[in-house]
């Protein structure tokens, strides 16, 4: 703040008058506190800091916003990341972990390859594809993330964009709109412009993972049943289709179906580290052939090593590039908000020694993805599913995503004559089984606990999807949560989002927990950040800002990061969670508190923060120490 103030002083007359202000004025040093001797004293010098603070406001912050601006600019990650990078390559060949890692790649590879020929299938591209895709980007999302116990592959909720890509341009510029996808991904990265990714609220995301199961489920169903149901059919239309059809059901595909997806959901109650897509979908192949069945199989694969075709992918002609642009952006974002969202969640399941780095794992899925592309793959993401098993699995370090990604390279190498023999209604059965796992994503859950009317973006965006299409449902869902942001905040952007103050607190502040217990001591004297109106996705830019400050005052173990909640006006899922997890990343392991925080604030906190690595507190006393007195 005097840094701010005498700058102003020596660049320009103007600001002589809050500098001559400024030495009648008696500042708290950082870190102590008033001494007791004089409370009409403190007082008065209370009142001088905060008549000072008030009346010179505007033109000091106008000067400290551009200081804050040239200093804390980022600096590009040109190494990639590399060198924070290997003391975790040389962890996964540590002894005492070297087994189970091992292990636990041998397991999510089996679950790896059904699932990455079910996704394939569910894209519409052959069922190498998916199985090149997961082998190569494997390796690459697994050296190169920003999240140490992910998994790298072919996603689920990505399949109906590639679809899409697929149907709109041909399956010969797939790899070109993966390859244009890393890149983007990697740019991201290396600039550490990864919070653009972010600035999607967590209710769309859950309203497509919605809008993409309930594609997947009906349009998987009329397969399951042996059914070829016409294409363009909406989920209404193939239901009806489905039944009105019902004499042309095939008995025995029905039950490999029904069969497969039935063990993949019973399986896990067993035991949760069963690998049950290998066995549901290895139990259907095994049944077919044991008994004769008369089912559609997967049919030849490309033998041994021909299945990896490196080569540059197509340029599109020029007439193709505005479509392919608007294709390969749409995927992009999807991509790396699918795979922030995940390595987020992933991080909370389980604490490692490399701290979550949202551009380090922009980078890694970038390489995924240009890797991908060479060799005519087509887009994946960091995938939860195959990453929590790896979690349960008490996996340690990167090492067992390179050996899943080993595992599906075998496959392919030298099972591809197997892998032909799989009955494609036990991988429709998998996707019945993914998609039916989608249709309640726990996100929506957090967010309508935050804020009700996340409920409506949530629902334009699933409408919209089955309606319109997958693009038209997520740019559908986007504008209505800034709408409805707007709305509620004066519908101006500058009142929409988050503003942040830093200032000391000139008089003890006694707060008390949710137990009402009062804590000893005060923050008189501590720097506080302030955080004013609303705490969003609008306000994505501010709390990245909000970290690069903190990291700036180098923060010791013994000077708590404080922030004043007292003037947050409104509280957003999203926002709130981005708050919560790169204060929790920032801090290293320095005691992160907030103060001033109300009931809904407190309820927020707890949808993001369960265990609360962050302390909340209610202030419960006066701003006067002779009030307190």
């Amino acid at each position: 703040f005097l840094a701010a103030a005498s700058s102003a002083a020596s660049s320009t007359s103007a600001s002589a008058a809050p500098l001559s202000t400024l030495s009648s004025c008696s500042f708290l040093p950082l870190g102590s506190a008033p001494p007791m001797a004089s409370f009409t004293a403190q007082k008065q010098m209370a009142q001088q800091q905060f008549r000072f603070l008030s009346t010179n406001n505007k033109d000091d912050n106008d000067e400290k916003e551009v200081a804050t601006k040239k200093t804390n600019k980022k600096p590009l990650l040109l190494n990639l990341g590399i060198p924070s990078l290997v003391p975790e390559w040389k962890n996964m060949f540590n002894s005492s972990t070297l087994l189970t890692d091992i292990s636990a790649g041998v397991t999510v590879g089996c679950i790896a390859v059904p699932l990455s020929l079910a996704i394939a299938l569910a894209s519409g591209v052959p069922a190498e594809v998916g199985l090149v895709t997961a082998a190569v980007s494997g390796v690459a999302g697994g050296l190169m993330g920003g999240t140490t116990l992910a998994v790298t592959g072919p996603a689920a909720a990505i399949s109906l964009l590639v679809v899409g890509a697929v149907q709109a341009h041909g399956l010969e510029a797939l790899p070109f709109i993966t390859l244009a996808t890393g890149g983007l991904q990697l740019a991201s990265g290396v600039t550490r412009v990864g919070v653009v990714a972010k600035l999607v609220p967590v209710s769309v995301i859950a309203g497509f993972t919605v809008g993409v199961g309930t594609l997947i489920l009906s349009g998987q169903i009329p397969k399951a049943l042996g059914m070829s149901a016409p294409a363009g059919l909406n989920p209404v239309e193939l239901i009806g289709y489905v039944g009105s059809h019902l004499s042309a059901v095939d008995p025995a595909s029905a039950a490999l179906a029904i069969g497969t997806s039935a063990a993949m959901f019973g399986l896990p109650k067993i035991h949760p580290k069963i690998p049950s897509a290998l066995i549901a979908v290895g139990g259907a192949t095994a049944a077919t052939h044991a008994f004769g069945l008369d089912v559609a199989l997967i049919g030849s694969l490309p033998s041994g090593l021909e299945a990896f075709q490196f080569g540059l992918p197509a340029m599109p002609s020029t007439d193709a590039i505005p479509s392919l642009v608007a294709t390969t952006l749409l995927i992009y974002s999807m991509t790396s908000v699918e795979s922030l969202l995940s390595c987020a969640a992933l991080e909370k399941m389980k604490k490692t020694s490399y701290k979550h780095n949202p551009d380090q794992e922009l980078i890694g899925q970038g390489l995924a993805n240009i890797g991908s592309g060479f060799f005519m793959g087509m887009p994946v993401t960091s995938v939860i599913a195959r990453s929590g098993l790896n979690v349960r699995l008490n996996a340690s370090t990167r090492l067992p995503a390179l050996v899943q990604a080993g595992f599906v390279f075998s496959s392919v190498a030298f099972m591809s004559s197997s892998i032909a023999t799989i009955p494609m209604p036990a991988l429709s059965g998998v996707l019945i089984t993914t998609g039916i796992g989608m249709l309640n994503p726990v996100e929506f859950k957090h967010c309508y606990a935050v804020q009700k009317g996340d409920a409506v973006p949530f629902a334009t965006t699933i409408a919209g999807m089955l309606s319109m299409g997958l693009a038209e449902g997520i740019g559908i869902g986007c504008v209505t949560a800034l709408a409805m942001e707007l709305k509620n905040n004066g519908m101006s952007f500058d009142s929409a989002r988050m503003n942040i103050q830093e200032h000391i607190v000139a008089t003890p502040l006694h707060l008390e927990d949710e137990a009402s217990s009062l804590l000893p001591g005060s923050y008189s004297g501590q720097h506080t950040f302030k955080l004013n109106g609303p705490i969003n996705f609008v306000s994505m830019f501010e709390i990245d800002d909000l970290m690069e400050r903190i990291k700036e005052r180098h923060y010791s173990h013994e000077d708590p990061i404080v922030l004043d909640l007292k003037g947050v006006t409104a509280l957003e899922f999203t926002g709130v969670e981005e708050l919560v997890n790169r204060l929790v990343e920032v801090s290293d392991g320095v005691p992160v508190q907030m103060i001033n925080c109300t009931d809904a604030i407190h309820s927020a906190l707890d949808q993001c923060d369960p265990t609360q690595q962050i302390s909340r507190f209610s202030t419960t006393v006066e701003a006067e120490i002779v009030d307190a007195k």
